[in-house]
């Protein structure tokens, strides 16, 4: 790019890396979400590795994130995938670097484990059940004497800070890989997440709605469509807590635009037909479209039945 234009660049990069050092982890620790707290800092401090296991979308990897920022911590994390191989984790030698510097600590960039046990950081392994067996024997030494080998450069023992965390979504999830016996056996406290009751997730909403007035009202119906889903025997993967989020912040702003701020049933009924769409995995053989307009219909109908 021409050098005006690469100069404006870094000067731009630079302010949202400042940016993003200064935003705050919207969380509301409460109900389920206390107790996981809690239970992850009693694994810190017996020195124990917790594994998180709940549905996509409850908030694992922010309960995370949340709890690295409020003990001054770096978080770093990876997703599992079959993507996922060992010099993601740990960091390999960039070769450019190697030919002018050859194999030393300059020329290697590491991974989001390694920083984490340098800097003495959380490190949150997402989705953990979706990395191959081989990758998930790679974690046996970090995982459990708190030491990795660095290829070409020796062996290091994690800060006393190093705070890892698996994370993971239910076995029976489709695609989900079993951990191996020797991976799980690190694994010494189970915390289970599932959907949060009503009124917590109703504060999870609010909370990321800042910007916008929502009533009681509004937020009862995007529940009672979110929670719908989550019932139906024809749904395989129902409503996250980001798809409630994602109904209400949709709807508030089209109320905006359109109707003075008034969220009326016809721009509710939009707004959750667009986000359950793209939101939900039916069974095989449904067909979504129709799908999710009958279940808006019927949550929105005996919503409006009974107001």
């Amino acid at each position: 790019m021409p050098e005006n234009e690469e100069k404006g660049f870094g000067e731009a990069f630079q302010k949202r890396l400042a940016a993003a050092s200064r935003e705050k982890v919207r969380i509301v620790v409460k109900d389920q979400y206390k107790d996981a707290w809690d239970i992850l800092t009693d694994c810190e401090n017996a020195n124990l590795i917790p594994g998180i296991i709940g549905p996509p979308g409850v908030g694992k990897t922010l309960l995370l994130r949340a709890y690295a920022e409020k003990t001054n911590r770096l978080f770093q994390w990876v997703t599992g995938d079959e993507g996922v191989r060992p010099a993601h984790l740990i960091g390999s030698f960039n070769p450019a670097l190697v030919l002018t510097k050859g194999f030393t600590l300059d020329s290697f960039e590491p991974g989001p484990l390694l920083k984490a046990m340098v800097f003495g950081g959380v490190f949150g392994l997402n989705e953990g059940n979706r990395l191959p067996e081989y990758v998930q024997n790679t974690l046996l030494e970090p995982f459990e004497e708190f030491t990795v080998n660095v290829q070409r450069l020796g062996r290091i023992k994690a800060h006393d800070g190093f705070f890892p965390v698996l994370t993971m979504n239910p076995e029976e999830m489709a695609g989900a890989h079993r951990l191996s016996e020797a991976f799980r056996d690190r694994i010494r406290v189970w915390i289970r997440l599932g959907y949060p009751n009503k009124e917590t997730e109703l504060e999870i909403i609010r909370v990321n709605c800042p910007e916008y007035k929502l009533s009681d009202s509004v937020l009862d119906s995007v529940y009672s469509l979110v929670s719908a889903s989550r019932v139906s025997p024809d749904i395989e993967l129902p409503a996250s807590i980001r798809a409630g989020i994602s109904i209400a912040r949709l709807s508030a702003q089209m109320a905006t635009r359109d109707n003075n701020g008034e969220v009326t049933h016809k721009i509710l009924s939009d707004s959750a037909t667009s986000v359950l769409i793209g939101a939900l995995r039916f069974r095989p053989g449904i067909d979504a479209e129709p799908a999710v307009s009958a279940l808006v219909r019927t949550v929105l109908g005996k919503k409006g039945a009974e107001s």
